[in-house]
């Protein structure tokens, strides 16, 4: 039906990478199509039924993007990993520019989405949900304990099953009921408030229903006593020598990272409500610095834990959920360097270069027409000569020059120059 709507072949490439991007928008599309693509394209490709407006930008329904990337897949399996590819690079380098800014929870569910194994994919991004996490606050405590008396008087045992719709692939875990309450055992929303006010959050859906809780404690200098002293945490905390633990006194404003306690959700067989849970401890994964969390030995949690990459404590446990379990935690510590050496090691999983020779490797993430450009500027061209040479007006040559300066992570011609003559 798709290809009725939308005759003309230029379009249609603008479908299909919309169908492999997530969310996609004017800059994304151009990046990994790796050519320019114009206002009047980009608004005859929204226009069309079967795409909506969302907050991060656009997206195809999910049954027409499944069938379309389905297809494409089939069709032309190298196109299909290009673009893919490219959709890593561009996350990669929005993870990246925003890195000091710690602003990246949402370029990292992306990300995962990209770099995650097929069981993260699978369990967390079949369909697209609407959701909002929402701090702890006066004006809604007597929802949030509402929650909580809901979920010990129902709660109930749940099967989680999915599959893969490509490889048909089925994935089954169970949950008790009883130990989908045992993160309760130690929790006190009246002290976590006191602590750091963000240490709990409710999860709202589409409808703004309260459908879970989130646990997830910053680590500063004004909670890590109470992490050292208190369970769940103490014994993680324990273990870390005097240097590990001044590291963690970062001041309040600047966490060293998250202790995730728990993510809650009423019924984690439901979709929305587990790629609510999901995507909510996935956000915070490259912008926390150090995270740390642990679960009872339900083995559906560890096995996300593992699969997100995760390391599993060896020699550090705890009993602290009264199931006389020795539980492990899981840590993923992307502090400092750290971060960028994590993103490399990843991008070199899909045979992309890694940032040690930058010059050359960011060459990879130039589109074809930037190279154009860029031939020419080595040479000392003129903007006024390029557009003279290329056929293009001065004012987008000037664009193209600004994304080559922000995609080499440079200034001026001058910098540009000395990083491509040091490769």
């Amino acid at each position: 039906m798709w290809l009725k709507e939308v005759p003309d072949r230029d379009i249609r490439e603008l479908v299909e990478a919309a169908a492999v991007l997530r969310h996609f928008n004017l800059e994304t599309l151009g990046f990994i199509l790796e050519k320019e693509v114009t206002t009047e394209q980009f608004l005859q490709l929204t226009g069309y039924s079967f795409i909506r407006r969302v907050d991060r930008g656009w997206l195809l329904h999910d049954l027409l993007r499944d069938t379309i990337g389905h297809e494409l897949r089939l069709r032309a399996p190298e196109y299909y990993d290009k673009l893919w590819k490219r959709c890593v690079l561009y996350y990669y380098l929005q993870i990246k520019k925003k890195a000091q800014k710690k602003s990246v929870s949402w370029e990292s569910a992306e990300w995962v989405y990209y770099i995650g194994d097929r069981f993260i994919r699978t369990l967390f991004y079949q369909q697209s949900v609407t959701y909002t996490l929402e701090p702890l606050h006066p004006s809604n405590w007597t929802e949030a304990e509402r929650y909580i008396e809901g979920r010990i008087l129902s709660s109930q045992d749940m099967w989680i099953r999915h599959s893969d719709p490509e490889t048909n692939e089925r994935f089954e875990y169970f949950i008790a009921g009883a130990d989908s309450l045992l993160w309760l055992r130690h929790f006190h929303m009246p002290t976590l408030f006191e602590l750091d006010p963000n240490s709990v959050k409710l999860i709202r859906d589409e409808q703004g229903k309260v459908c879970g809780m989130a646990e997830i404690v910053p680590i500063h200098e004004g909670t890590l006593d109470f992490l050292l002293s208190n369970p769940p945490f103490s014994s993680y905390f324990a273990s870390l020598s005097e240097f590990g633990l001044n590291e963690l006194r970062t001041p309040r404003e600047s966490a060293a990272g998250y202790f995730i306690a728990s993510i809650d959700v009423i019924d984690y067989a439901d979709f929305s409500m587990r790629q609510a849970a999901g995507l909510t401890f996935i956000s915070c994964m490259l912008s926390a610095g150090l995270i740390v969390t642990t679960s009872p030995t339900i083995p559906f949690f560890h096995v996300i834990f593992q699969s997100l990459g995760f390391e599993k404590t060896k020699d550090v446990v705890h009993f602290d959920y009264g199931d006389r379990q020795p539980t492990p935690y899981f840590v993923l510590d992307t502090r400092g360097k750290k971060r960028l050496d994590y993103l490399n090691k990843m991008i070199a999983s899909f045979g992309l270069a890694q940032d040690k020779n930058a010059g050359e490797n960011r060459m990879h993430l130039l589109s074809k027409r930037e190279r154009d450009v860029i031939e020419l500027l080595i040479k000392g061209r003129t903007n006024s000569e390029i557009a003279a040479e290329l056929y293009l007006s001065e004012a987008t040559v000037k664009k193209h020059v600004f994304h080559i300066f922000r995609k080499f992570q440079v200034n001026n011609r001058v910098e540009l120059m000395n990083q491509i003559r040091d490769r």
